[in-house]
This record gives C-alpha cells, structure tokens and sequence, in this order.
C-alpha cells in the first residue's frame, strides 16, 4: 500500500507540471541544504525547485502526461525545476549563479588542482611535513616556506585525499564548484539534454560574426544584390572611378589629393639622384671671391 504522504507528494507536483511552460531535472548531488535554500532566494518567482525521491517524481510526470523521457535524465539526488524561461535560460541561470566551497575528502575535483611555485603565507612549522606528504616540494627560506616548483596536487576526475583536503584548505583554495547542473528540460513536448544547453557567449558571438562576414564576401564575390552587399558594391565602385580618374590625369577634389602625394614623391626621388655639390669646388671659390672683391672695392 503506497503511503498517504508519498500520494499527496505525488499529486502536488503533478499539478504544477501541468501548469509549467518548462520542466527541468537537477542533479542536487554535493548541494548542501542550506546552499540549496539561498540558491532558492536568489532565483525568487523565476523558478521552482522540488526536490523528491526519484521514484515520486516518475510517478509525477506519468500523473502529468509529461514526456517520459525525462525520467532517463534521474540519476542519483535529483529535484524537477518549474519555470517559464526557456531551457537555454535557465541553463544560463544556473551557471551564473554557481559558487564554490572547500574541498571535503572524498569529494572529486572537477578540474587540475596547482599548487604554485613561490613564497607561502606560512611560518616554517610542522605544516612543511604536511605539504610535502601531499607531493609538494618545500623548504624554509627567508623565515617563510617556499613551494619550489608548480605541483598538480590532484587532476580533474580524481578524489581528494585527507590530507589534501587540509592542505587546500590552509591554502585557501575552493575547488568545488556548487551549482544545480540540469540534465534534461522539456519545452513544448521536446527534450532538451543538458549537454546542448550551455552556450558559450563569447565563442557563439564569435562564431555568427565570422560567419555572417563570410556570407557578405561570398555574396559579394557573387555579384548578389540586396539591402546588405549593395553599399559594398557602391564602395567598390567609387574606388574604382577613383582610380581611373587619377590614372586618367583627370583632376577632381577626389583626385587631387592623390596627385599631390604622388608629385611630391616623384620630387623627393628626384632630389635623392642630384648630387650635392662638393664643398670649395671651383665654382664655389669664384663665387666667394666675387663677393669679396665687391664687398673690398672702393
């Protein structure tokens, strides 16, 4: 007989699929309660967050006529999310609002953990031992100790030890990162992996730019004529009346300023072939005594 509280549980959130535009399933594994409650607060009306036995929400979303499907998304501590933003957006949501936290033992770290090369806060003290038990390379120096060489202390996919742990910790390093990760969102009868949903802006601005720039040159190179390549074709153009103006010795306000720069290099490759002439040469010399015998005569 199925317990009365699991009945009611069941109903309550049928009821809600019904009325939501979108339905998202959350993996909760390593969210805390209470970081669980302020994800809650700071996300207000935009969403609702139902954490359940996986069990109660398959019997959910088959009360609710939801798609199925979803229920391959369950795996391990999961909640649903009802909203109305789209499963791009609430993707989006969740990734701007993860926070991280010190690691536990046990816990996996998600990415390569480096210890830096350089001077630590800490005074030489028995914490030298600890640091080399975990594999960094340390001695005293100066009165502080010193990390003598970048070390990986653990790499992405690999649980941390005790001892690593406490280490990070002195350090003060957070390694976890704590977010609600969405398998799977449902919006208008399709299923959307969560793998699809997260979008890198920059890289995705990147991408429709480049390609949107090559669409134009391709148009372009094309001779196809609308609203986008034909200020482009006029551009082309004027450059090339320009051109043929100024080849053609044809003085416009366009041209002139070509002209001008033209003439004034064609004068300074002709003052660079005239030699100068040499100093006190004879023609200098009549010249100077010319003056002089003017300048002396009575």
């Amino acid at each position: 007989m199925v317990a009365p509280w699991k009945k009611k549980e069941v109903d309550e959130i049928a009821a809600k699929l019904k009325k939501s535009k979108v339905v998202g399933i959350v993996s909760v594994v390593g969210i805390p309660s209470r970081q669980l409650q302020q994800m809650r607060k700071t996300f207000g009306d935009k969403l609702d967050i139902k954490v359940a036995r996986n069990n109660i929400i398959k019997h959910a979303l088959k009360k609710a006529k939801v798609n199925e499907e979803l229920a391959n998304y369950l795996k391990g501590p999961s909640g649903i999310v009802l909203t109305d933003l789209s499963p791009f957006k609430l993707e989006k949501l969740f990734t701007d609002n993860k926070t991280t936290a010190p690691a536990k033992a046990g816990s996996v770290s998600l990415t390569d953990i480096v210890i830096p090369k350089g001077e630590t806060p800490f005074a030489p003290g028995p914490i030298i031992g600890e640091l080399q038990g975990v594999g960094i390379k340390a001695k005293i120096q100066g009165g502080k100790i010193v990390v003598l060489e970048d070390c990986t202390v653990v790499s992405a996919g690999k649980v941390v030890s005790p001892e690593l742990a406490s280490v990070l910790m002195r350090f003060g390093i957070e390694p976890v990162e704590i977010r609600l990760r969405l398998g799977a969102a449902l919006e208008e009868g399709v299923v959307y992996p969560g793998e699809v949903l997260h979008i890198d802006e920059r890289e995705t601005i990147a991408k429709i730019t480049s390609a949107y720039q090559n669409a134009i040159n391709l148009a372009f190179n094309a001779k196809v004529v609308n609203s986008v390549t034909v200020p482009y074709f006029i551009r082309d153009a004027q450059r090339k009346a320009i051109n043929l103006a100024f080849n053609a010795g044809i003085y416009t306000k366009e041209t002139l300023q070509f002209m001008i720069a033209q003439a004034n290099r064609e004068v300074q490759a002709l003052a660079s072939r005239v030699p100068e002439a040499p100093a006190g040469d004879a023609t200098s010399k009549a010249a100077d005594a010319g003056v002089e015998k003017k300048e002396g005569a009575p």
